[in-house]
């Protein structure tokens, strides 16, 4: 008997419907029933996981410990659940849930022999999930590992085990997708599972193509066939859970053994998220253009000792408006004095007014291209590097 006929069966036993979690809250199955809606239950179900406060309250209520269901009162407005553990040799491996009228009898709250039994059957099937999922899991790391941070050789043989094994759908190019913290923030291996989880479900833009995805080296990484929906995935990253999480987006690369090149410019382009807020939490390689490469310098080390003098001379003047900032803009509107105006919210006259200080203070030609080319690089330099 599969999952769903015993989840059925259980819940016919009882006379009610019933969700069945995982030792993590996340919903596993669910009994089909005939009666109204219950609201609460159909958000848990279409969440695919057990709400913060009724986890909460089957903590509180330390169900895993007990020997049979447990009663446990409304939450908020809802309704008394009976909720009893799910075991595989001693072991707890989920939970069944179901609701009740607050009004019913203790007595009226069957668990007989048949639902033990019942419940001793979900047991095994779902810690042989468990089991297949911690296999599945195991594989792709190793696998990934191997794609993605091996030699040639290795790298062409996981990339056939990956397609061969159906981990992973056959397309003309793939895409890599890191997801991290920056440090010394430690987001948590738990946290890092549950927005891959997430991602490899709803990131990819044909849902009916394969994602393969592991935890490596501190970060969620996901390998994705054809395109990825960045609107999506922004959306989840801006969930609370995941408010310390940067995304970094690769560039389109095949065949699939040449997609650790996409992973290496996934990891660029998480730092461009991370160092410059102004960028938003996701972050695209093909939309770095220069940063592709400052973004490969060691930022960390450099102090403004290794600006050129000019820009220090500027970053250093204390006293009126932010001229690195006027010069910056300058810089970026190509040196058109109108659009550069616009941009700051100031008459040309005083524009013209700040740029001459940036010329006395910093001693150069603005009419200069190779002095325009080195005051604008070093000033993302700056701003990368946390200098200004």
């Amino acid at each position: 008997m599969n999952l769903e006929a015993q989840v059925q069966a259980y819940a016919d036993r009882l006379g009610r419907p019933i969700i069945v979690f995982d030792v993590d809250f996340n919903v596993i199955a669910f009994s089909v029933h005939d009666r109204d809606v219950d609201h609460a239950r159909l958000a848990i179900i279409l969440s695919h996981r057990g709400s913060s406060r009724a986890r909460e309250s089957i903590r509180e209520y330390r169900v895993g410990h007990a020997d049979g269901p447990v009663r446990i009162p409304p939450i908020d407005g809802g309704l008394t659940r009976h909720v009893a553990p799910v075991r595989h040799e001693g072991h707890l491996v989920g939970y069944v849930s179901s609701t009740i009228p607050e009004e019913t009898p203790d007595e009226e709250l069957i668990d007989d022999d048949v639902i033990r039994a019942s419940r001793d059957g979900i047991g095994v099937t779902l810690a042989a999930m468990a089991l297949g999922n911690r296999e599945d899991e195991d594989r792709a790391l190793r696998l990934l590992t191997a794609l993605l941070d091996g030699e040639a050789e290795q790298r062409r043989r996981a990339a056939d085990e990956l397609l061969t094994g159906g981990l992973i759908s056959p397309v003309p190019h793939y895409t890599v997708i890191t997801i991290a913290a920056p440090p010394p923030a430690d987001p948590g291996s738990a946290t890092l599972r549950l927005v891959l989880d997430r991602a490899l479900s709803g990131i990819p833009v044909f849902p009916s193509l394969k994602a393969v995805g592991t935890i490596l080296d501190g970060e969620a990484v996901l390998v994705v066939p054809y395109e990825i929906d960045r609107e999506r995935l922004a959306a989840l990253l801006d969930q609370p859970a995941f408010a310390s999480l940067h995304a970094g987006i690769g560039g389109a690369h095949a065949p699939l053994a040449e997609v650790h090149r996409s992973r290496r410019e996934a990891r660029i382009a998480a730092r461009g998220a991370m160092i410059d807020t102004t960028r938003g939490r996701v972050v695209h390689w093909d939309d770095l253009g220069l940063d592709r490469v400052l973004l490969q310098l060691p930022l960390e080390e450099l102090t403004a000792s290794d600006l050129p003098e000019p820009v220090r001379r500027v970053l250093d003047a204390q006293s009126g408006p932010d001229l690195a900032q006027t010069l910056e803009a300058y810089l970026d509107c190509g040196c058109d004095a109108q659009r550069t105006a616009q941009e700051l919210h100031v008459h040309r006259s005083t524009l013209y007014y700040r740029l001459d200080r940036v010329r006395a203070i910093a001693d150069v030609d603005l009419a200069d291209g190779a002095v325009r080319r080195e005051l604008h690089t070093a000033l993302r330099v700056a701003t990368l590097a946390g200098l200004r």
